[in-house]
């Protein structure tokens, strides 16, 4: 079976395990650039029939991880009209509002996804899973390169905010529930 066969379905157990009668699940997937998080959301996404909200949408510009990270719990994820100013990355500006039915189930991807405060927000609204995913550096570089040719100039500004996101988790002790640390096979 392959690694993403087998998180779609231990995502799927946790979710059925921690279910509440009559309140949303709230998945979040978080990892660095270029490790395939959009990607396996989709897949997810597509498995579970759940809507899917990707941080990339709203974060606010090159410099914008943590306030995107912040924008989980304080608009996605709050109980009275949850959703997101969608940010437009050519005018540098925030751009319309998006509405989130609270009530549905949901995917939330992006770096940033994973904080106590965001879980916190999750299990207001009824359970959450949380899934890093992962690969090696080069290898992430070379797809998120290859996914946004404008990236290439903001791609070690963006990795320094990773760094300290994924630092913050480490001293507060957050683990995920669920890690997809994928390798390059060799040829």
């Amino acid at each position: 079976m392959q690694a993403q066969d087998l998180l779609e379905e231990n995502i799927d157990r946790l979710a059925q395990a921690r279910n509440k009668p009559m309140k949303p699940v709230t998945v979040l997937i978080d990892g660095p650039s270029g490790a395939g998080k959009t990607w396996f959301a989709a897949r997810l996404a597509e498995h579970m029939g759940w809507q899917t909200v990707h941080l990339d949408e709203f974060y606010p510009g090159w410099h914008g991880l943590q306030k995107g990270s912040e924008m989980v719990n304080s608009q996605v994820l709050r109980k009275m009209n949850p959703g997101f100013w969608r940010w437009d990355w050519n005018a540098h500006a925030p751009a319309e509002w998006f509405s989130l039915d609270g009530r549905d189930n949901l995917i939330v991807e992006g770096v940033g996804a994973i904080s106590a405060d965001n879980i916190a927000a999750a299990y207001k609204r009824g359970s959450v899973v949380t899934v890093m995913v992962t690969g090696p550096r080069e290898a992430r570089r070379t797809r998120a390169l290859d996914r946004d040719e404008g990236y290439e100039d903001w791609f070690e500004t963006w990795e320094s905010q990773e760094a300290e996101h994924f630092a913050n988790l480490l001293e507060t002790d957050l683990k995920p529930d669920l890690l997809w640390q994928w390798q390059y096979a060799a040829s």
